[in-house]
């Protein structure tokens, strides 16, 4: 029989993997908030790519390396990951997001407190959670989250030479995906990203975080995860099964 240890570990796995990826991604953001000149794009799209990338390292020999519930999700639909692991995975990967962001305030909190409040949200907010008009955020979180995951499930196919430097190359396809079509200011691809971080600022600068922006709270959960499964199913249903057929033909 399996240990308790043994059995939580890919829990914990996540949740530590989960962690990096904010505490880092988060980190930069909040240093392009108080800098005395905004970080640019290219810099705050390469800093969440290589937050991916050491979240994934850390945890994929143990669970996978999701560190995203929309990658679990499409995983438990369309792979053989097991249902009965999704539920604490979504928990150990939301938790990570809060507990990396509550990390994040630890070393930012006297820079993020002495940002001035103007009207609305408080600016130090801006550090932990995405924000955007509601339908042009949909559109870009669905179509970023459809070319990340479409590159996730071909980087990690069995038959792709890309395996083999896996993190990597995701952490690439994620910063890809973020600066071809907004700033990571306005671009979560991941719903533990956003939420685990909306609820540390809500706990702190106050629960307005989740009405802001005519509560868009709900858009980086549902995008990433729409733009998940359609990039899931391009892949397994055209891309990999047109593969296959090619490749017996070649064979015969």
């Amino acid at each position: 029989m399996a240990s308790l240890r043994n059995v939580a570990a890919p829990y914990w796995a996540e949740f530590i993997g989960s962690l990096l990826l904010t505490l880092v991604g988060l980190g930069a953001t909040a240093q392009s908030l108080v800098a005395p000149a905004n970080t640019p794009a290219l810099s705050s799209s390469l800093a969440w790519g290589s937050a991916v990338t050491l979240g994934i390292w850390v945890s994929e020999h143990v669970s996978g390396g999701h560190i995203n519930p929309a990658i679990t999700l499409v995983r438990a639909l369309f792979s053989d990951f097991s249902l009965a692991k999704v539920p604490g995975y979504l928990a150990a990967q939301t938790l990570g997001a809060f507990s990396g962001a509550l990390l994040v305030w630890l070393n930012f909190a006297s820079d993020l407190g002495a940002l001035k409040p103007t009207h609305g949200l408080h600016p130090a907010t801006h550090a932990f959670i995405t924000a955007n008009d509601t339908w042009s955020g949909l559109v870009n979180e669905i179509t970023a989250s459809f070319i990340f995951v479409l590159a996730v499930f071909a980087i990690s196919d069995q038959t792709s030479n890309a395996k083999n430097i896996a993190p990597l190359a995701l952490g690439v396809a994620f910063a890809a995906a973020s600066l071809a079509l907004s700033s990571p200011l306005q671009l979560a691809l991941n719903p533990a990203r956003d939420f685990g971080p909306r609820v540390f600022a809500a706990l702190v600068y106050g629960f307005d975080v989740f009405a802001d922006h005519s509560f868009y709270f709900w858009v980086p959960i549902v995008g990433p995860i729409a733009g998940a499964v359609l990039g899931a199913f391009v892949y397994e249903w055209l891309v990999r099964r047109d593969a296959e057929y090619q490749h017996s033909l070649e064979d015969a």
